[in-house]
């Protein structure tokens, strides 16, 4: 077998919803007074030869937003730890960790969230985040510890653990595979074998759920599930970035813990994910506003100047390709940008879950697209 520099640890920071009359707001089973925040959010790093600085998300970082989000809705500050950037080291991460979890009491809920730079180690299987002053496997933080230290200090019910970078659904197999007393529900950005993107889509997919945008609100029963925020997330990465976040739930999580009252009222056809013209040629968008037969529509990773409104003669659903299971076909790698002989193993959504036939089923990934043709 040839011999491929995959798995790099470089990475980057990384439906259609019906209408229906809007119903009365039920009980939200989120208890903000219940509930403490440990969010670590790194965009630069002491080795930038190893981790490059996302210099392009430093402007309106959402990772504030979503620390100040928890902080609004009612957790109280002594309950909330944010480390940013160079305050977030290995020892000062798994120390402020410990000590966080070391105040919680039976009944809490606890809630991680992370951002920055993720890797996989393929000689171990296991997911790093990497903090501050992380230069390999050895000197970063690892997804397995996380669970280990969540299991030997935190004294309350529930675990929901966030992350918005590379490899992040690693966090999910940790979970299905780590046996202990923990109620786990994680939602990552993307696949454990799978990097993310440059832009901060899942994080916003993360303030809407948990601030009760009405989009979120899937069956429109008043609240904000959070089952309905992963499959949002799910629908929002695959449409917008072309990867697949991941959700699971262990140990008797409740899947549908209420997260957030939803806000306004639906409004028919915003939000819809489609495809529109321009030019001669047809570009995913989505709809945002809606006025008598027009639609404002947004194109996917275009500036706003670029929103604009348009008829129904330039509007047409998003229909993505799908390989059937088991076809054969060319997969292109993003490490290298070579094409591989690889089989469908799943179809989702534009999605593919693809098998290297040279390699273990350690490298297999979600590709979009533009990263499959037909094996000749």
């Amino acid at each position: 077998m040839k011999l491929r520099a995959r798995g790099s640890r470089r990475c980057i920071l990384c439906a259609c919803v019906l209408f229906s009359a809007a119903r009365a707001p039920a009980e939200v089973d989120w208890q903000p007074d219940h509930t403490w925040v440990f969010a670590v959010g790194i965009l630069q790093w002491r080795h930038p030869d190893e981790w490059p600085s996302m210099t392009g998300a430093k402007a309106n970082r959402r990772d504030v937003k979503l620390v100040d989000h928890f902080r609004k809705a009612g957790v109280a500050d002594e309950r909330i730890v944010y480390l940013q950037d160079q305050a977030a080291t290995r020892k000062q991460i798994e120390s402020s960790l410990t000590a966080h979890l070391s105040k919680t009491r039976p009944g809490d809920m606890f809630v991680l969230y992370f951002t920055g730079h993720g890797f996989r180690d393929h000689t171990s299987g296991q997911v790093h985040f990497a903090n501050y002053d992380a230069v390999d496997g050895d000197s970063a933080w690892s997804v397995r510890s996380i669970f280990e230290t969540l299991e030997t200090h935190f004294r309350g019910k529930r675990v929901l653990l966030l992350a918005d970078c590379c490899f992040s659904g690693g966090l999910a197999d940790e979970a299905r595979r780590h046996r202990g007393k923990l109620a786990c529900a994680c939602l990552c950005s993307a696949f454990s074998h799978n990097g993310s993107t440059g832009a901060w889509t899942f994080t916003d997919t993360l303030l809407a759920g948990f601030g009760g945008d009405k989009l979120v609100d899937i069956d429109d029963d008043g609240h904000v599930a959070l089952d309905e925020l992963a499959h949002y997330a799910e629908l929002e990465m695959a449409f917008s970035e072309r990867q697949k976040s991941v959700f699971a739930a262990t140990n008797q999580f409740p899947p549908k813990l209420k997260l957030a009252d939803a806000k306004g009222q639906r409004r028919p056809r915003v939000g819809e994910r489609l495809e529109a013209e321009w030019r001669g040629s047809w570009y995913r968008a989505k709809i945002i506003d809606v006025k008598g037969q027009k639609c404002k529509i947004h194109y996917v990773g275009d500036a706003n100047s670029w929103d604009e409104w348009v008829g129904s003669d330039r509007l047409r659903p998003f229909k993505p390709p799908a390989y059937a299971v088991g076809k054969k076909v060319q997969v292109r790698w993003g490490g290298d940008h070579k094409w591989y002989p690889g089989t469908i193993r799943k179809s989702w959504y534009g999605l593919h879950l693809v098998h290297y036939d040279k390699d273990s089923a350690e490298w297999d990934e979600w590709v979009g697209p533009d990263a499959i043709k037909v094996r000749k």
